[in-house]
């Protein structure tokens, strides 16, 4: 039935089903992220509170919203399944990356906020490897449930076989 519907489409039923998927993968690559990028580039505010150039936070948000609209874009093949294991897997490697492995170290300086005698520097370090480990088991846990989602999803697209009767 649907092999019919689909070969009686016209091309104004595929813009349509186009048009919907792309601001749909707009709107999501919007919430993932987009709205953080508007706000650190156009206001000012923003880039002063957050230095985000120095902390590579644009390219993750760039790539976070690139894997959101390419998943809604190519919602209802095995494409989405794919992407979100590889951005699971990417961003559990960021993420040891821009921690340094769960040990981040805060270099205060002295300036006209904080004077400090001269070649004195406040060294802040954080040390958060339990809550990086709990961060690292549920993106595994994530990955285990997208390939179980995975597996439904080609369990429905397969046909049931059934076995000819024996006499």
């Amino acid at each position: 039935m649907d092999e019919i519907e689909e070969k009686e489409r016209t091309a104004k039923d595929w813009a349509k089903i186009i048009l919907v998927r792309i601001l749909k993968a707009a709107f999501w690559g919007f919430i993932m992220g987009g709205e953080i990028m508007l706000f650190l580039n156009i206001t000012q505010i923003g880039s002063q509170f957050f230095p985000a150039q120095q902390s590579g936070l644009m390219e993750i948000l760039m790539i976070s919203v690139g894997f959101e609209v390419a998943i809604q874009l190519l919602q209802g093949t095995i494409f989405p399944f794919i992407l979100s294991i590889a951005r699971a897997f990417l961003f559990m490697v960021l993420l040891v990356h821009v921690t340094n492995g769960g040990v981040m170290e805060i270099q205060i300086q002295s300036s006209q906020e904080l004077p400090l005698p001269s070649g004195m520097n406040i060294v802040i370090t954080l040390d958060f490897k339990p809550i990086l480990g709990a961060f690292l088991i549920l993106s595994s846990l994530s990955i285990i449930k997208i390939l179980l989602q995975l597996i439904e999803f080609l369990s429905e697209k397969e046909e049931p076989m059934v076995p000819p009767e024996s006499s």
